[in-house]
């Protein structure tokens, strides 16, 4: 599934990289959240982010409601290795930084 994120925050981030439309493509789905490849990595201050896990951000919203409407979401720069891995969506080692606030939508076939 192809997917349109719309960064929300930082600020900071949105602002150096001019608000960018980031287009992806789902690699995988778990329960509560997806693995997003970004099609056209980027670097933000000296890190490439080229994997996000995504969460819906409100109470009530569930990501595949981004077939039919924009959800919130959080978003979380992951490594190719936990991208990898047996838990993709596995985000229990996290402990701040290298994250984004924003929304998803599904887009074309």
């Amino acid at each position: 599934m192809k997917v349109l994120l719309q960064l929300s925050d930082p600020w900071s981030m949105g602002e150096a990289l001019g608000w960018p439309k980031i287009c992806g493509t789902v690699a995988h789905r778990g329960s509560e959240s997806w693995l997003v490849e970004i099609d056209q990595p980027f670097v933000y201050e000296d890190t490439e982010y080229r994997f996000v896990v995504i969460s819906p951000r409100h109470v009530g919203e569930q990501l595949i409601d981004a077939d039919v409407a924009t959800v919130s979401c959080a978003m979380i720069r992951t490594t190719r290795e936990f991208a990898e891995s047996e838990s993709p969506c596995d985000v229990t080692w996290w402990r701040g930084g290298h994250s984004m606030i924003g929304s998803v939508v599904a887009v074309g076939a």
